[in-house]
């Protein structure tokens, strides 16, 4: 019988180090051949200005594959209702084993995803971030590089003052030296690392004021229409991928900057996964510019729902629903 789960336990289980960990592996199993992973499949509602997403990948050695479910409808989200599922199937069998609300797992793979790339590509001494987005994925973002870097400063850009504000007050109380950043220059000129995790239609980070040694996560424009990184930043920068072939769907920066012939597709160094396996270098010196440029990929979310599946039957969490009664 599948197992059917809860946000609330969904977040019992599962951690920002659980993911990050669970995020490298696949990364490395699919750099090795050994996953299966398709683009996103992305469909427009009609009416009511959205998307539907499915995602799916099949990832063996983590004992299943799945498929995670988005709607995108800007606006129209509403807290007591599930945007975000993924269905989990057993490798042997075949059979359906759990339902997941996947808006956790959303956030921690996603923030996962760059806390890998951080901890390839950043300075090993990087102690300031510079964070575009003080929502839900920007907070991921912070939690992330927390985990594989000692980080004491934190500058948070908004166009929104209040989350903002917010967020700086929570890291202030957990000991870092966090502040509201008045511009787009503030927020990049004297940052180790930047993330970004926004919906920008125009680029915040500007290549003319990424300094020397700066590592970017830029995690936020996943579609065609949406930019946060201009095409000097690109030029600059070693950069890095998720998923070659989505990211070029996708990126509304990345796409723009090779339409304007001032990048190209050639000059992607890697997909991540090439990096976590040792088969390229990450940070070669530390005054070399590195950017991950990611889009979020099907791998991720099945290897962590794996292991919120099988936490979840260790621990006795979800309910057991017969579906073919």
């Amino acid at each position: 019988m599948p197992l059917i789960l809860t946000e609330s336990e969904v977040r019992q289980l599962l951690t920002m180090k659980d993911g990050i960990r669970l995020v490298e592996d696949s990364f490395r199993q699919y750099a090795e051949g050994k996953t299966t992973l398709a683009p996103r499949l992305v469909m427009k509602l009609s009416g009511i200005a959205g998307n539907f997403r499915i995602m799916a990948a099949v990832v063996p050695e983590m004992g299943g594959f799945g498929l995670k479910t988005l709607t995108g409808t800007p606006g129209k989200r509403a807290p007591e209702n599930t945007y975000f599922a993924m269905l989990y199937f057993d490798i042997e069998s075949g059979a359906l084993l759990a339902v997941i609300p996947a808006t956790h797992i959303t956030g921690i793979r996603t923030g996962a995803a760059s806390g890998v790339a951080t901890k390839y590509l950043a300075r090993k001494n990087a102690k300031t971030v510079g964070l575009f987005g003080a929502g839900f994925q920007g907070r991921n973002q912070i939690a992330a590089i927390r985990e594989v870097r000692s980080i004491e400063h934190v500058k948070i850009f908004d166009v929104a003052q209040e989350p903002a504000a917010t967020l700086a007050a929570s890291l202030r109380s957990e000991g870092v030296d966090a502040i509201v950043s008045h511009s787009e220059e503030q927020t990049l000129r004297g940052s180790d690392i930047i993330a970004s995790a926004t919906t920008a239609k125009e680029p915040p980070i500007l290549g003319k004021w990424l300094e020397d040694g700066t590592h970017v996560n830029a995690a936020g424009a996943n579609a065609p229409v949406k930019r946060e990184v201009d095409a000097e930043g690109f030029t600059k920068a070693r950069v890095v991928v998720d998923f070659q072939e989505q990211v070029l769907q996708e990126a509304g920066d990345l796409i723009g900057a090779i339409q304007s012939g001032t990048f190209s597709e050639e000059a992607i160094y890697a997909e991540l996964g090439d990096i976590v396996t040792g088969d390229k270098p990450g940070r070669e010196s530390d005054a070399q510019i590195t950017l991950f440029k990611s889009v979020g990929v099907a791998i991720e979310d099945v290897a962590v729902a794996a292991w919120v599946y099988n936490q979840a039957k260790r621990n006795g969490l979800g309910t057991e629903l017969a579906l073919q009664s």
